[in-house]
């Protein structure tokens, strides 16, 4: 009887032993899967923003082509006599157009009367101006657009910068 217990003694010790065993690859198995799951889901954000970075660049890239017929419609608009039967077609199709647009995202430029900024602006050409400050924008060439907060086309402006001429009096000593 004595010997019957000290086999189930060690018999006890030896599956405790392989318990042990088998909760220290458990944990393994568990830390494993935890670093696996970590990375998937770092993949998964990795793969989410390039698609969405593919998606704003060929939605940035068919609103560049959309731009020109967008201005385009504007100075039909312009140019047509006030008389002209097509003109209210024409407003109407530019209207649509604009409101497609704006949905999608574009917006823009406001840049007459407004601070010269080179991440809008794009100086065309400069004058002078004295009933204006320096740096404001007194022309606008062509239109700046943004597409979702980024600037997707510079506005192409005219900005006033005031001649300092200086005066260099060598004959006066005082």
């Amino acid at each position: 009887m004595v010997k019957e217990e000290e086999d189930l003694k060690a018999k006890i010790l030896l599956l405790e032993e392989k318990i042990r065993e088998c909760e220290k690859r458990a944990e393994n198995y568990l830390t494993q899967l935890k670093y696996l799951q970590a990375d998937f889901e770092n993949y998964r954000r990795m793969f989410e923003a390039e698609v969405n970075r593919r998606v704003m660049s060929a939605k940035e890239e068919m609103i560049l082509a959309l731009i020109p017929i967008k201005e385009d419609l504007e100075r039909a608009i312009e140019a047509a006599a006030e008389d002209s039967p097509l003109l209210e077609g024409v407003r109407m199709v530019a209207e649509n157009f604009n409101a497609v647009l704006a949905k999608a995202g574009l917006e823009e430029i406001e840049a007459l009367g407004a601070k010269f900024d080179p991440n809008l602006h794009e100086a065309f050409s400069y004058v002078s101006k004295e009933d204006c400050e320096d740096g404001i924008i007194t022309a606008v060439i062509r239109k700046g657009y943004k597409l979702g907060g980024k600037v997707i086309r510079a506005s192409l402006v005219e900005v006033n910068k005031r001649r300092r001429e200086t005066q260099e009096s060598y004959g006066n000593i005082n």
